[in-house]
């Protein structure tokens, strides 16, 4: 939380300089190798962290009605149930977030001008400016409500968000004790650092293996969605889609294949991480931290509840082939357990380690979320559901999921329901249900439909803690934890 970043190990091509333990900062900033190598720490420090790889991915729907532990299986049982060793469980991530934000703060604004080429640097802000707005909205909607949603809590102005970094810090000393900002404050923070990334990454959206103008375009998009800006985020969603040079896959083959990188590779991927398997553990460990191990091989922890399964029709390219009978494919047998939390005993197979070692790429924004994005914005911008019915109808013909249900279209609140069943269908695992059922002011239920946690509570909010307000008095707790 003191905000220090320790350039330890930052990369090979510096062990010739310094010890490659002790790099020092003015090193990394001074030199082009060091910028190099600092840029690749943003994305290393998201690899490394479980707060943007298995607890940004899986546990999300582990809080809610997705997936459940199989009998037997341990990794967030405590989630499934809202309650840890030590009170309530939340998803939260400050260590990770504030790290990511430092280190994009000295790309920003830390390294000088020459020391490596113009545009380069330009492309290595705009990669910063998207990571830290993407690490600030990760964070803020854990810990505050959306703008707009404050009387759904305990306390109807209760509009606290993050404490806003922009600075970069290379001692502690540097660090200062600060108070939490408004929601408004750090929405208005994200949106301007997404369109300086917008303006700095133009054209750049061949490599979906760093950070490209799409998808700082479509996180915005995102970012207007949680926001409730209706208009902006449904015409950003089609402006992501149409700068992407990506399309959706069609093809049942294409579907099937997608998530493997033996395959398809994540072919609607706006920006994914790339990761090693011989040297590039997922969060410290894929075997106890890999997106796999918890959803498909080694422990298959998490798996998707009935619920999911009974929400795909006949057909649908997704039940065929995201889901595969429970089986560990490390040691080569079945897995017990499953079958009751699902009738066919079946684990989601997205994430299932077939680069080797456990290890799976991550995407983290893919076309068919920008289809989804478009389809809710478009028609609560114009309240009427034949407004977004376009693009969803899209994203169900290109997996193969029939019509859109003629009752679906009848009102607002059926149109909301569909996208929410759609937004099930398609991104399981991947992030998203818990932080859907919370910026609409949904309860978060148990599989079986009954109340988990009131959309009221104040269990909605993740809290603080002690460890970091004892570090900083200024850091107000969420309400009713303290």
């Amino acid at each position: 939380m003191l905000l220090l970043i320790i350039f330890a190990g930052c990369n090979e091509i510096l062990e010739d300089v310094e010890p490659p333990t002790s790099v020092s900062g003015e090193l990394v900033l001074t030199t082009e190798d060091g910028v190099n190598a600092l840029r690749s720490r943003l994305y290393s420090i998201m690899r490394a962290n479980s707060g943007f790889t298995t607890q940004y991915m899986v546990a999300p729907s582990a809080f809610t009605d997705e997936t459940r532990a199989r009998t037997g299986a341990t990794r967030y049982v405590n989630l499934n149930v809202a309650v840890g060793t030590s009170g309530t469980a939340h998803i939260s991530a400050a260590g990770a977030v504030y790290g990511l934000i430092n280190v994009a703060n000295h790309i920003i604004s830390g390294v000088e001008d020459g020391v490596v080429p113009a545009e380069v640097l330009n492309r290595y802000r705009g990669e910063a400016y998207a990571l830290r707005a993407f690490a600030m909205h990760t964070l803020v909607r854990a810990w505050g409500y959306e703008p707009g949603n404050y009387g759904q809590g305990p306390e109807s102005n209760w509009d606290k968000g993050i404490i806003i970094r922009t600075e970069p810090t290379l001692d502690v000393a540097d660090a200062d004790n600060r108070p939490r900002s408004s929601v408004e404050e750090a929405y208005a923070q994200i949106i301007q650092d997404l369109e300086q990334a917008r303006t700095l990454l133009a054209g750049y959206n061949d490599n979906n293996t760093y950070v490209t103008e799409a998808f700082a375009v479509g996180l915005l998009a995102r970012v207007h969605l949680y926001a409730g800006n209706w208009a902006e985020a449904a015409s950003l969603a089609q402006e992501a889609i149409n700068i992407s040079g990506r399309t959706l896959e069609t093809s049942e083959s294409g579907v099937a294949g997608m998530f493997f990188e033996t395959q398809g590779g994540h072919p609607e991927a706006l920006f994914k991480i790339v990761v090693d398997p011989n040297t590039e553990p997922i969060a410290g460990s894929n075997v106890n931290e890999g997106l796999a191990a918890f959803t498909s091989s080694q422990w298959v922890s998490q798996v998707p509840t009935q619920k999911v399964l009974d929400l795909y029709n006949v057909g649908d390219y997704r039940r065929e082939h995201w889901y595969q009978p429970c089986f560990n494919s490390q040691q080569g047998t079945p897995v017990g357990g499953c079958e009751d939390v699902n009738e066919p005993g079946v684990s989601t197979n997205k994430w299932n380690g077939d680069k080797g070692n456990l290890a799976d790429d991550i995407p983290y924004m893919r076309v068919a979320e920008l289809y989804l994005i478009w389809a809710e914005a478009a028609a609560k911008a114009a309240n009427s559901p034949s407004a977004g019915a376009e693009p969803l109808q899209t994203l169900k013909d290109a997996r193969n999921a029939g019509s859109i249900p003629s009752e679906a279209l009848a009102s607002m609140q059926a149109f909301e329901d569909e996208i929410l069943n759609e937004r099930i269908r398609e991104l399981i695992v991947e992030g998203h249900r818990f932080w859907d059922l919370k910026r609409l002011g949904r309860d978060v239920r148990h599989p079986d439909g009954s109340i988990k946690m009131f959309a009221d509570s104040y269990r909605i909010l993740a809290p603080i803690g002690t460890n970091a307000r004892d570090v900083n008095p200024l850091l107000e707790e969420n309400p009713v934890y303290n």
